[in-house]
């Protein structure tokens, strides 16, 4: 079957960015047995037929006279072949750039029973989204060569992610690194060379996900399942997230009690805080729940972020409230654009020339710390004190002996911030931060007071004991570790794995595990006050 060029991931062009989309399409599941009268009465439909860039999803209540009009990207009717239909015009298009180092995502999105396991899955009869992903990917790289392809499978259950290529459930830890970016820590990867390949290891993974049997559904997703494809060529690595959701679930009609219900709490929890993050980014929010709930934060990059996104809201022809809610959430996705942004824009990222020298001296003007100069005396300008054409900051070495010069000379006292004046502390430099009241011209002049040994010496100990610290960290066992404030056994096993690769030469080197600057403050801290204790 051709692909349609209208229904792929619409793109734009502007500059160096190509902007798409989030692709929403509504899959309308067939009636089954269990489903009874309301076979002959399906509530949705579309009323754009043939579908077009854009359909019209129409939703009636067949017991009154409600209905709702939606827009979406694409409508699939109540048909079973038609899940290769939606592979071929939704999922085809992406797999070339993700092959090539781009990452995609499709999620499969509704209520409980309406066909979200079998869309992404499929059955004995009919292959699913991933197993058909799985083998054009393969296909694709057998014939570029130089290619491997890797897989990963894990679920989130209950707010904590497992890994279901473990004989053992074994729960994944989520980090983020220095730049923000979710990563899963030891999630394992089985490379594969065929689709039997592919289906050892999916069938083993697909028998440790958690379902159970509840009022509405005989068989159904306890947990969100998420199947990674990572195609790598080299340091170039193109990711494909397949996500099945589990369903929200009315528990009144479940009749859920005790685990089932604390289960659909969490699930309903998640896709609650999913709408949430979706509502933000349409009404451009300065903040975006991303750390609601487990679910939000491992999909950041794939809303909002730079992702190939394919939203597959799907539907039960005999549930009209669901199918509203379901489709109303996918229409609000569809506003959501993902920024792609082009290689070229990093690596020519224009270099400004800046006065650093001019804008410390005008910040310390506005706080009081200098005096203003007055702007009908010409001042000379030190060539240590400016930029080259290239943007490469000179020493300023100059600006910090006038800085100093005015602490001794003037009776308003100044305290330079760390990031923009590092003192050394064995250098004897008369900065220190004291009050006005407690101001004297004559400690200034004495730069050899018990006070200020006791800060230098305090500085001195502070280094020693960071790089002890550090010592201690490359050198020490797992159960060492575990024995200092902070340390965790998981933390502990991330510090194993880090200095095995290079040992860590700062406390800089353990936002590599995914802390940041003020965990790894915080963690140096506790340990140094516990020496006192």
């Amino acid at each position: 079957m051709a692909v349609n060029s209208n229904l792929c991931t619409p793109t734009k062009h502007s500059h160096d960015d190509s902007i798409s989309m989030v692709r929403v399409i509504a899959r309308v599941r067939p009636f089954l047995a269990q489903d009874g009268s309301k076979e002959s009465i399906p509530c949705v439909s579309s009323l754009d037929l043939p579908p077009g860039s854009e359909v019209t999803v129409h939703l009636k209540d067949p017991y009154s006279c409600r209905n709702e009009n939606y827009k979406l990207d694409s409508f699939y009717g109540e048909e079973d072949r038609n899940v290769r239909e939606i592979f071929e015009r939704e999922v085809m298009p992406l797999i070339p750039g993700v092959v090539n180092g781009s990452n995609a995502t499709i999620f499969a999105y509704g209520a409980t029973g309406s066909g979200k396991t079998f869309i992404m899955q499929g059955n004995d009869e009919v292959q699913g989204l991933m197993p058909m992903a799985t083998s054009t990917i393969l296909s694709m790289c057998e014939k570029m060569g130089g290619k491997s392809v890797e897989i990963s499978y894990y679920e989130i259950y209950m707010e904590r992610c497992y890994d279901l290529f473990e004989v053992e459930a074994k729960e994944i830890a989520v980090l983020d690194d220095k730049d923000g970016h979710p990563h899963l820590i030891g999630l394992s990867k089985i490379p594969i060379h065929s689709m039997l390949d592919f289906q050892e290891a999916f069938s083993c993974g697909l028998q440790r996900r958690k379902v159970a049997r509840t009022g509405l559904n005989d068989v159904s997703s306890r947990s969100h399942g998420i199947l990674v494809i990572s195609v790598s060529d080299g340091p170039v690595v193109g990711k494909f997230n397949l996500i099945d959701l589990a369903g929200n679930e009315d528990n009144k009609r479940s009749g859920n009690e005790g685990v089932r219900l604390h289960e659909s709490t969490k699930i309903n929890q998640s896709l609650f805080a999913l709408s949430q993050v979706i509502y933000a980014l349409n009404n451009k929010n300065t903040r975006i729940p991303y750390r609601d709930s487990k679910l939000t934060r491992i999909l950041q990059d794939s809303l909002g972020g730079t992702s190939h996104v394919v939203m597959v809201a799907c539907l039960n022809p005999g549930e009209y409230e669901q199918s509203v809610r379901t489709v109303s959430l996918a229409a609000k996705s569809r506003r959501i654009s993902n920024f792609v942004h082009s290689t070229s824009r990093h690596n020519n990222t224009p270099k400004i020339q800046v006065d650093m020298e001019a804008r410390l001296r005008t910040w310390l003007e506005s706080k009081g710390k200098t005096k203003r100069q007055d702007l009908s005396t010409p001042r000379s300008i030190n060539k240590h004190n400016t930029f080259r054409s290239s943007g490469k900051r000179m020493a300023i070495r100059t600006l910090s002996e006038q800085l100093a010069q005015k602490v001794e000379t003037e009776t308003t006292p100044m305290c330079v911030r760390k990031v923009l004046y590092p003192i050394n502390a064995n250098v004897n430099v008369n900065i220190h931060p004291i009050s006005p009241k407690q101001h004297s011209v004559a400690a200034d002049d004495n730069t050899d007071t018990p006070l200020h040994k006791f800060k230098a010496m305090s500085c001195n100990l502070k280094s020693t004991l960071a790089q002890e610290y550090i010592n201690f960290l490359n050198t020490a066992s797992k159960v060492e570790l575990q024995q200092l404030k902070g340390i965790g056994e998981k933390m502990a096993g991330y510090i194993l794995e880090l200095r095995e690769a290079s040992p860590l030469k700062s406390l800089n080197d353990l936002e590599k595990i995914g802390l940041s600057s003020k965990q790894v403050d915080k963690m140096f801290g506790r340990t140094a006050k516990g020496l006192f204790d």
